[in-house]
């Protein structure tokens, strides 16, 4: 690869970095200062409702996050628009629903405390009518940022200026959520005006329903994988409680390190098949080996650095053991091999219904052993179920792939009728 390619590589990779790590940054100094604002019970609390929120987020983004970029990539300038609207009005409908179900839930978890539910549940399902994933597929990385970044981070920023004012929790989400607010609304106005865009007929049930059905598949993948990501801190919150400021520090140091290595999945889900079906299976191939390859460096970094810096983010009250990392630091090097191979391989090979059977067999490999080893108050099993599930899924994934190439590239190859004709 020449150096001017690596150089407009680095360029697109950095520019979507700058939004994640603005965002990761933040999330990180969050954890120690609302620790200190609220308490370690309070956060752990806190750490609950954000799981859920984001279980419930995946049915309310219907899997437009996951495969809407490729989906944008490949459609047309002029009627992207039209194709977010429709997404939009889909998701609004999906966000009612999922306020409900999250609150419900939530008040279950939380042991009653209906307030934090209510408006955790709509403070964490907001960024998900957000256009993210529209901007992604553009290759608009600034635009991200600006737009969609931007007013969420300054509402975080809010949000723990009240929490330290306050010591309230309700305080902090209140605020966040309007943060969250105002980016879902510049979101849409920035990508309708003057685009020509109609919502007439969108918001009938059968046209809802009609955008939905094209995304059964990509909801499929991205509901089950949510759910053995999630599932083990919900499931120690309700064996466990008391393990629950010590699994959330270790999950989310595990969660930062999947956001981290997002620009890179984003970078390779336009780059994999922007030069065409044939040049795309090289692409593959190199794409398939930097998702390994970054995946084990950054499980190292998990199972090596979540003890200390868990440490120090906790100010010395919460202690995360290496039984813990280690096997989250093992999960990470599978998550990052199948977010490239499913969304930036089989994604544009049409291979989305694999994408959904691969989460599902992780699923059914996986929720079971969590949920026994965390009724059993096995908290470091629970983990290794977790690394389980994520292998299963990215072994089955590649096993797809190379399956899918090697036809594809057979299928290519002229006979040797037609060379001896050449």
């Amino acid at each position: 690869m020449s150096p001017r390619a690596l150089i407009s590589i680095s360029k697109r990779i950095a520019g979507f970095a700058v939004p994640v790590a603005a965002s990761t940054v933040l999330g990180i100094v969050t954890i120690p200062l609302l620790v200190a604002s609220l308490g370690a019970a309070e956060w752990g609390s806190l750490a609950v409702v954000q799981a859920t929120s984001q279980l419930v987020g995946i049915f309310v983004a219907f899997g437009w996050g996951a495969t809407g970029p490729s989906t944008v990539a490949s459609t047309a300038r002029q009627l992207r628009p039209q194709l977010y609207l429709r997404s939009l009005v889909a998701r609004v409908y999906l966000f009612v629903i999922g306020v409900v179900a999250a609150a419900v839930i939530l008040a279950f978890l939380t042991r009653g405390e209906i307030a934090v539910s209510v408006v955790g549940a709509v403070t964490y399902l907001l960024p998900f009518l957000g256009a993210s994933w529209y901007f992604v597929g553009e290759s608009r990385p600034w635009r991200l940022f600006v737009c969609d970044s931007l007013p969420t981070l300054l509402g975080t920023l809010g949000g723990l200026a009240a929490a330290a004012a306050t010591r309230n929790l309700i305080a902090f989400l209140i605020v966040q959520a309007c943060g969250s607010l105002v980016a879902v609304i510049v979101d849409a106005v920035v990508v309708l005006h003057g685009s020509g865009a109609t919502v007439r007929g969108l918001a009938r049930p059968s046209s809802v329903v009609s955008s939905l059905g094209g995304q059964r598949h990509a909801v499929t993948s991205a509901l089950t994988s949510g759910l053995y990501v999630n599932l083990p801190l919900l499931s120690i919150q309700t064996f466990m409680p008391g393990f629950v400021p010590v699994y959330a520090l270790a999950d989310r140091f595990f969660k930062y390190a999947n956001v981290a290595f997002s620009p890179v999945q984003q970078f390779l889900q336009g780059w994999v098949p922007e030069l065409g079906e044939r040049a795309s299976y090289s692409r593959m191939r190199h794409a398939t080996a930097a998702g390994a390859g970054f995946g084990l460096i950054g499980g190292i970094l998990v199972a090596v650095l979540a003890r200390p810096v868990a440490w120090l983010l906790s100010g010395g009250e919460i202690q995360v053991p290496f039984s813990l990392s280690i096997p989250l630091g093992v999960a990470f090097v599978f998550v990052a091999a199948s977010a490239v191979i499913g969304y930036a391989c089989l994604v544009p090979v049409g291979r989305e219904r694999a994408l959904a059977a691969s989460t599902v067999v992780g699923a059914c490999v996986g929720a079971p052993l969590i949920i026994l080893f965390a009724a059993l108050h096995l908290p470091a099993l629970v983990a290794w179920s977790v690394a389980v599930s994520e292998a299963v899924v990215a072994t089955y994934q590649y096993a797809v792939l190379r399956q899918e190439l090697g036809r594809r590239l057979g299928a290519a190859e002229p006979t040797g009728e037609e060379q001896s004709r050449g």
